[in-house]
């Protein structure tokens, strides 16, 4: 079947961000909302898996805030913010080290960046610290303008929040020499709503978005676009 030949349905567009950019046909959105399921993906409804996390916290967070159940929704809660700014911080590389691919085939030196070790960090780490020292060596590589101090920060505070990767995921994780750390032990305070606000501030700030040019990932989309068209890719 052709692309064209699926019906595409508009929606409003979410001023904080879309999940997705097409809507369901009414018919559909009635039997799916009467019958409890969801729909994902698709042709014209891929989902954007960081506004699907971000928007998934905001009212996670909300919930806890309206009926003081900020303790019990505290580790799921504070899980989503954390994968959301992990997936931010990998959506930046993602631009940064699609550019150098690009720049690779134009003929340009680009062996030393990403290095191995940062390509393997990309694909199969957690760690948001280390992600976003990648971004910041990578984009002074390539001498683009620095991410936002406020990205850095918000990384800092989830980081001092967590004891392991995996802190609000499990009650205990193993090292490397097999010793057990119990996540838990000792009381911890997690600032639920005020981690909230900020990873929307700097959503807000980094995410380009239809109504607003003027953003973080706008400046390194320019980069990857040149970088592309250089290359022979038009499409």
């Amino acid at each position: 079947m052709d692309i064209f030949d699926q019906p595409a349905y508009f929606k409003p567009t979410d001023p904080k961000g879309d999940v997705f950019v097409f809507g369901k046909g009414p018919q559909l959105e009635e039997t799916d909302a009467q019958n409890g399921v969801a729909r994902v993906g698709g042709v014209w409804r891929h989902p954007d898996y960081f506004h699907a996390y971000l928007q998934s916290a905001e009212i996670l967070v909300n919930h806890g805030v309206q009926h003081n159940k900020l303790d019990e929704i505290s580790l799921p809660a504070f899980y989503l913010q954390r994968h959301a700014l992990e997936l931010l911080v990998k959506r930046l590389l993602s631009w940064l080290y699609e550019y150098a691919e690009f720049r690779a085939e134009a003929g340009h030196d680009c062996s030393g960046m990403p290095s191995k070790k940062q390509k393997q960090r990309f694909t199969n780490s957690h760690d948001i610290s280390a992600l976003h020292v990648d971004l910041c060596a990578s984009c002074e590589h390539f001498g683009f303008t620095a991410p936002p101090l406020e990205l850095a920060s918000l990384v800092q505070r989830m980081k001092s929040v967590e004891t392991t990767e995996t802190w609000a995921r499990y009650a205990q994780s193993n090292t490397r020499d097999g010793a057990i750390i119990s996540h838990v032990e000792q009381e911890t305070v997690v600032p639920i709503v005020d981690l909230q606000r900020d990873l929307e501030f700097v959503s807000k700030k980094i995410v380009s978005r239809l109504d607003l040019e003027d953003t973080y990932e706008q400046e390194l989309y320019d980069h990857w676009a040149n970088a592309a068209h250089a290359a022979g890719h038009t499409g």
